[in-house]
């Protein structure tokens, strides 16, 4: 019983774990989603209110050298005229009229200057108090954005006084000059619309929306609504932590509620399996095993489940028959497998000298299938008594099919080659006849060479494989002879001999992919830079000598690593006659 508290006790951390993390993900969301749909339709309305602000700020004719006159004068802003100023001054709109020109208003005296400004200050006051009064925001501000006097307040709207005419000259409370929406605006790469949210000096935070006054020059002033982000945020935080603390309730009753609905419909079955199960390992009895299971009532898994360990522990035993018939079978399979490798082994030559009584030449090969049985194969055979056939060649694929196809390949190859004719004749006839009946779409890469012993003559021809290593008279280097299609890929392809000739001491080394492309455990490949060095350790060694350095070579590089390719190589060296 304590395995199954134990297996409750982590089924409800699992739950509780789960629980929190939906409640964490659902509170997420819905914080970041309220946060979304608000500066959405808060944009919206400052967008529109900012537009509005900035049209009545436009309107003001000479807008600019008003604020400017403002800017420079704040304190007789902040106060009212005397009725003889007031009178005295009324004199300047006979000057200006009701829409004041730049020229005409500089051409005013100190006093028409005043009242002017004045009665527009007001006018402009007045219109942003109304709108402060009849929005609400927690800021609405007409400021200077230049560099050397960034905050300066010009007019300020206040839901608190009809008029006020306080705020001009002083700063907004918010540090603007470093705000990426004002460098915009300075830098002219303004949008009609700027958001932000920015600091005050005692840490709040406000969400701010911009408009530049267009005056036609560089911007310099510019409208800014702002709204008490950290009061919204708060009122956020606060109804997020209401859900959270019922949501855990929630999760607290669901969890006791589940735990013990899944003691009595999961613990308990699982605990009567366990037992059977360990009975069975110990007795075998499957008789048994079924009567238990059948115990188990309910229309559920565990249920199922119980009529599936009944049926296992049939089923071991007809396995166990199965396994011992099974074993004999790949007993079987592995001696034929073995048999089918020494007739593949067999069909290759394999005696060493090849050709005792002929000194012109020496001849050494090897095949090491990746497999029991592979698809690499090499030959060489007399024509007659002056031309020696080479043969080496790679199938596609590996294994028991491969072998199978090699063994046709080589035979077609063979019976051609003894007819006569050149190794392009011989392979287009290979091609033609392998293409005829290739129902399984497989392909080899084949290189030949007939050689002429009695002058040195090789010649050649290459469907698809690896370059040949010659060395003639000196180190072994690679040659990139002409290479036309595989053979059994399509019929109708027209092969291309060419001569190599050699002379007495040259040798030519011919190998399939399997030694290029042998790979360590890091994947790296062996290469045919490495064979050519292998093969120039001792350029003047028997046939044997190399191809056995080439193998070595290939083995200390792959070390550990498993063979994936058959690993086949042919070697020649061409003594001359005496």
């Amino acid at each position: 019983m304590k395995k199954s508290k134990s297996l409750l006790f982590r089924v409800g951390i699992i739950i509780a774990v789960f629980f929190a993390a939906l409640i964490f993900v659902v509170g997420t969301l819905v914080y970041t989603g309220t946060t979304s749909m608000f500066l959405g339709a808060k944009d919206e309305m400052i967008d529109r209110d900012l537009l509005r602000v900035k049209k009545l700020v436009e309107d003001i004719p000479i807008f600019t050298t008003f604020a400017e006159y403002w800017e420079a004068h704040p304190e007789k802003m902040r106060g009212d005229l005397t009725e003889e100023e007031y009178i005295k001054g009324s004199e300047a709109y006979n000057i200006v009229g009701l829409t004041p020109t730049k020229s005409g208003y500089e051409s005013l005296d100190d006093l028409g200057k005043l009242l002017v400004a004045h009665d527009y200050y007001n006018y402009l006051s007045l219109n942003f108090n109304e709108e402060q009064f009849q929005f609400d925001y927690d800021g609405l501000y007409l400021v200077d954005i230049s560099e050397e006097n960034c905050g300066f307040v010009i007019c300020r709207g206040n839901d608190e006084a009809l008029v006020n005419r306080d705020s001009i000259g002083t700063r907004i409370d918010l540090d603007i000059s470093g705000h990426k929406a004002v460098k915009r605006m300075r830098s002219g790469t303004y949008r009609q619309t700027e958001y932000e949210i920015v600091n005050n000096v005692g840490g709040d935070s406000y969400y701010i929306g911009y408009t530049p006054v267009e005056t036609g020059e560089k911007v310099k002033y510019a409208i800014c609504i702002c709204y008490d982000w950290t009061a919204f945020k708060k009122v956020l935080a606060e109804n997020l932590s209401l859900m959270l603390v019922i949501g855990l309730l929630i999760m607290a009753v669901a969890c006791v509620v589940l735990l013990h609905f899944l003691q009595k419909i999961a613990v308990r079955p699982v605990k009567a399996i366990q037992t059977t199960v360990r009975e069975y390992i110990s007795t075998k009895d499957s008789s048994a095993v079924a009567d238990s299971m059948s115990r188990i009532k309910g229309a559920n898994e565990f249920t199922a489940l119980a009529g599936d360990i009944s049926h296992l522990s049939e089923e071991m035993k007809r396995y166990t028959k199965a396994n011992i018939k099974l074993a004999s079978e790949q007993e079987r399979v592995a001696t034929e497998l073995d048999l089918a490798a020494k007739i593949q082994k067999g069909v290759l030559p394999s005696t060493f000298p090849a050709y005792p009584d002929r000194t012109e030449f020496d001849i050494y090969a090897s095949m090491t299938p990746a497999k029991e049985v592979g698809g690499d194969f090499y030959d060489h055979f007399l024509i007659d008594d002056d031309h020696l056939a080479l043969v080496i060649a790679d199938v596609s694929g590996k294994g028991v099919p491969a072998s199978l196809f090699m063994m046709s390949s080589k035979m077609l190859i063979n019976y051609r080659a003894l007819a006569g004719g050149t190794p392009a004749e011989i392979l287009k006839f290979a091609n033609e006849r392998i293409c005829s009946r290739n129902i399984v779409d497989m392909f080899v890469t084949v290189w030949l060479g007939i050689l002429e012993i009695s002058t040195g003559k090789l010649t050649c021809s290459n469907a698809g494989h690896e370059y040949p290593i010659l060395r003639r008279g000196g180190s072994f280097e690679l040659m990139k002879d002409p290479h036309g299609l595989v053979l059994g890929g399509i019929p109708g392809v027209e092969y291309s001999s060419y001569e190599i000739q050699l002379n007495k001491g040259d040798a030519v080394f011919v190998y399939t992919d399997g030694a290029a492309e042998a790979t360590d455990s890091s994947e790296n490949m062996f290469g045919t830079d490495r064979i050519v060095d292998a093969l120039n350790a001792a350029p003047d060694s028997s046939p044997e000598e190399l191809t056995a350095s080439v193998s070595k070579a290939v083995d200390d590089f792959v070390k550990d690593a498993p063979q994936f390719d058959d690993l086949t190589m042919l070697c020649l060296k061409y003594n001359g006659k005496d």
